[in-house]
């Protein structure tokens, strides 16, 4: 087992404990708070499909102020991306640090057994 292999398992699994711990409640709860329009289009024998229900609320966010202003943002940053304008500085700082010091202790992990494996980062 190569063990990028291994840390990009872990981390896609940490990744989707995250969402289920901290995301999905979110949903959840907006659902909640909203519950006869979200279910308004669901069927019945399927109010416990989450798949469904989640596709029944994302439907309805669409259609809402924020959602609209958040697209049209998107809009900005791609062109802001393609154009290369883009100031990164700002976006996700703790996350963004977190990726930066696994990069970099990755590449040194794999630096320091390059004698015995090669350079196996190219």
């Amino acid at each position: 087992m190569h063990p990028s292999w291994i840390a990009g398992m872990e981390s896609l699994n940490a990744y989707g404990d995250w969402v289920s711990s901290f995301v999905l409640p979110i949903a959840f709860q907006w659902i909640e708070e909203n519950k006869p329009a979200v279910y308004a289009s669901v069927p019945e024998d399927l109010t416990d499909d989450v798949g469904v229900v989640i596709a029944a609320a994302f439907r309805l966010v669409k259609e809402l102020p924020a959602y609209k202003d958040g697209m049209e943002k998107r809009t900005t940053y791609e062109a802001e991306i393609a154009s290369g304008t883009f100031d990164p500085s700002k976006t996700n700082p703790v996350w963004t640090g977190l990726v930066k010091k696994i990069r970099t202790d990755t590449e040194q992990a794999f630096a320091e057994q390059a004698s015995l494996l090669g350079d196996v980062q190219e």
